[in-house]
């Protein structure tokens, strides 16, 4: 009975978790320690972004307008189709400076400036001033640089010199061949006394547009900003918008600690980081929610330049965050410099895992593995890229992910079946001796079934003097288990490995569901029917071969036990209802996972069964010699 109840507990946790994590929830979440202010628009966007830098992996797209980068394409990654995609090119734009336009009838120009790798000036009107009458303070993503390219046109370059100020600024952006990521360099030359010995404090932005993958079970987008201790990386403080604005106005958050590694702006499947190079990191970090949705223009009320927003919107959906550094001017005609990394590619382990990149692989573990309790838990940041490793490796061999994926269930099986086996003969054991008392234990329970207290008295000396204890470790199989099906459900949803990857026939994309019919609407309008709108065809196989898999399993002799195998029926229904819409990746894991299970019951335990156990009488009987009296 313990092992039934403790394998119910376990299965209906993950459940719990899954349904909490399938569903949005509506209540937004409360960021600690923020500040707040009314969105601007006063800068007026680029016209166009006419200066190309690319190599044979990314095309940037950037603009004299702000010195900043518009667009951003991956070449080597095919659009999403089945998200609606309008498709101009083959490759992905996973970076889009989006605009959001006025109500119609009005003259104010209502967007959001939010380019990528914007160089602004942080709290300071030095460079800038703001202006007497307004008192807006323009920035350096309003002005126009000098823009210019080297021979191989493989580095931008761009100035300006702010008189005011006596300050000339330098921005070079570099991409070489084969990389994922710009080099950068920020540069400031006092050219009058009244610069020299000033601290220039700048930051760089990610923009807050990269590409998100609308997916319920993964919340994203989200910006982050790594912090040290003792020099090395501890931890990474998250930002999510949450789709609902607070007080009519933008919701941010700061960081003062100094030495941050990089801030990132992530997704499901993306990354784009900024790395401040050298032992002194970024001095500070800065996040801010921004909106990006066609959606916000019925809901704006233009006032003096200014939006102010309607609480009822939910279109709060998008995250910037800057790095904070400073410039210190300390010789007149001296450039000050500070280099930077600029990481703007897949979230892909294969890559991040590089020298050059530095920490910025753990993300992936901050982020996927170790934002849930219930994941650290379960040692999900252990288990899942071990189960990714295999995986891998199976796909370098055969090629096809889904293949990699029935052979890594199959390596998983075998690798706790020696366990689960001796499990098996401990409790096998178990139940013998149980049987042989039984008749003593029934006699106990029916003379002292009004006297509880004498009953288990009485009880305890049987089970004392036949050494009756439940076998140590028989529910160790299912403790070892649950790691690595939780491990895989985060893999899988998180991982670009399968992103697009197909197996056979209509399974195009292991990372979604399989999707053999599509309806093009919800089939009923209730719950939870309402986020049906295709026809899976896998997670109706996994239901079907589990319920098979529960119905060969023994059918045990006491009642209690019995009624717990009842109730573990629901089990696959239950899980079929919430992994509908889960990863087609998952129910072909669960699938063969079944199929196993369902073989050894079938020939495993018929032509090797665990000793005293009834398939081993049964055996021996038939095997036994007839006619000996």
């Amino acid at each position: 009975m313990g092992k039934r109840f403790i394998t119910i507990a376990l299965w209906s946790l993950v459940a719990v978790f899954i349904i909490q994590t399938c569903f949005k929830k509506d209540t937004p979440e409360v960021i600690a320690g923020q500040s707040q202010w009314l969105e601007s628009f006063e800068t007026a966007p680029p016209l166009e972004y006419d200066l190309i830098l690319e190599n044979d992996k990314v095309r940037t797209e950037w603009s004299q307008n702000g010195a900043s980068c518009g667009r951003i394409l991956l070449k080597q990654f095919t659009p999403e189709l089945h998200q609606g995609d309008i498709v101009k090119e083959d490759w992905l734009v996973i970076y889009d400076s989006t605009w959001v336009e006025a109500k119609a009838g009005t003259s104010a120009s209502s967007y959001r400036r939010r380019d990528a790798f914007r160089l602004l000036e942080d709290q300071s009107d030095f460079l800038l001033p703001a202006n007497p009458d307004t008192r807006v303070k323009p920035n350096l993503d309003s002005v126009i640089w000098e823009a210019s390219f080297n021979s191989a046109r493989t580095e931008l370059t761009f100035k300006k010199s702010f008189v005011e100020g006596g300050v000339d600024l330098t921005k070079t952006v570099r991409l070489e061949a084969g990389n994922y990521h710009i080099d950068a360099e920020v540069s400031a030359v006092p050219r009058s006394k009244i610069a020299v010995g000033r601290d220039i404090t700048l930051s760089l932005s990610t923009g807050g547009g990269i590409r998100t993958t609308d997916d319920n079970f993964y919340p994203n987008p989200y910006v982050g900003v790594a912090t040290t201790e003792y020099g090395k990386l501890d931890d990474v403080d998250f930002l999510l918008p949450n789709g609902k604005p607070k007080a009519n106005r933008a919701v941010a958050e700061r960081w003062t600690a100094p030495g941050i590694p990089f801030v990132v702006e992530g997704s499901k499947y993306f990354l784009s980081s900024i790395q401040a190079l050298g032992s002194s990191g970024f001095q500070g970090a800065v996040a801010e929610v921004l909106f990006d949705d066609l959606a916000a223009a019925k809901d704006m009320q233009i006032q003096g330049g200014s939006a102010v927003l309607s609480p009822a919107s939910e279109y709060w959906k998008r995250a910037s965050v800057a790095g904070i550094f400073n410039l210190h001017l300390g010789t007149l005609d001296t450039a000050e410099r500070k280099q930077f990394l600029w990481y703007i590619g897949p979230k892909d382990t294969r890559i991040l895992t590089s020298e050059k990149y530095g920490d910025l692989s753990e993300i992936i573990h901050y982020a996927d593995y170790g934002r849930s309790f219930f994941y650290r838990l379960f040692l999900t940041s252990y288990v899942a890229p071990v189960l990714l490793w295999i995986m891998n490796f199976f796909h370098s061999i055969f090629g096809n992910w889904g293949v990699a994926i029935i052979l890594l269930t199959i390596v998983v099986k075998a690798a706790v079946f020696p366990i689960m086996r001796h499990s098996q003969i401990k409790m096998a054991g178990y139940q013998a001796k149980m049987a042989k008392v039984k008749p003593q234990l029934d006699a106990i329970n029916k003379k002292y079934g009004k006297d509880p207290q004498k009953k288990n008295e009485e009880t305890m000396k049987i089970y004392k003097k036949h050494k009756l204890s439940p076998p140590v470790g028989g529910c160790l199989p299912m403790f070892l288990q649950m790691p690595i099906f939780v491990g895989l459900f985060q893999a899988l949803r998180s991982s670009i490995l399968i992103r697009q990857e197909p197996f056979f026939g209509w399974i195009e994309d292991l990372a979604r569901p399989d999707a053999l019919i599509n309806f093009g609407h919800p089939v009923m309008n209730f719950f939870p029917f309402t986020n049906v709108t295709t026809l899976n065809l896998l997670p109706l196989i996994m239901v079907v071969l589990w319920v098979v898999h529960q119905r060969a399993m023994p059918k045990p002799t006491d009642p209690q036990q019995a009624q717990m195998q009842k109730m573990m029926a629901f089990m696959p229904i239950l899980f079929g209802l919430i992994l509908y819409n889960y990863a087609a990746g998952l129910s072909l894991y669960m699938i063969t996972s079944s199929s196993i299970g369902i073989f050894e019951q079938q020939v495993i335990r018929k032509r090797w069964p665990v000793p005293g156990s009834p398939q081993a009488k049964a055996l021996a009987e038939k095997a036994s010699p007839k006619g000996d009296g």
